[in-house]
């Protein structure tokens, strides 16, 4: 599969995880990008705590600068959605409304973790004032 950013770069298989819990995804050497399928972001959830099915997503509006970019799974090239998790429009992130499958630009999957985090303790929060 070529990186949707770099376009003409071949993106490597890389497994992260440990043990059981190993997850191969296709990263780019050159950008540092990372396509995930729905199922393997699900699996990255497990392993870095990152509460995906708990994330509401919202539209988010394409910067000027922003390449359109299409899914490398589907057929037809389906474009990808610019989402961001709700109360967090500083995450943008392109997901397939097609397969579901996630397109993370460099640092991208640490900012979700600091989102998942956030959103954590604001659920800890919550708790002790009831």
């Amino acid at each position: 599969m070529k990186c949707l950013r770099c376009e003409s770069v071949e993106m490597l298989v890389q497994t992260r995880g440990e043990g059981v819990d190993l997850v191969e995804v296709d990263l780019c050497p050159s950008c540092g990008g990372i396509w995930l399928d729905s199922k393997e972001l699900d699996e990255l959830d497990d392993n870095f705590f990152l509460d995906v099915e708990a994330i509401e997503y919202e539209k988010a509006e394409a910067t000027e600068d922003d390449d359109a970019l299409s899914c490398p799974r589907c057929e037809g090239r389906v474009a990808l959605d610019k989402v961001h998790p709700a109360g967090h429009p500083d995450v943008v992130l392109d997901t397939c409304p097609s397969c579901k499958g996630f397109w993370l630009d460099k640092g991208e999957l640490e900012k979700m973790r600091d989102v998942s985090d956030r959103m954590l303790i604001a659920s800890l929060l919550s708790l002790d004032e009831d």
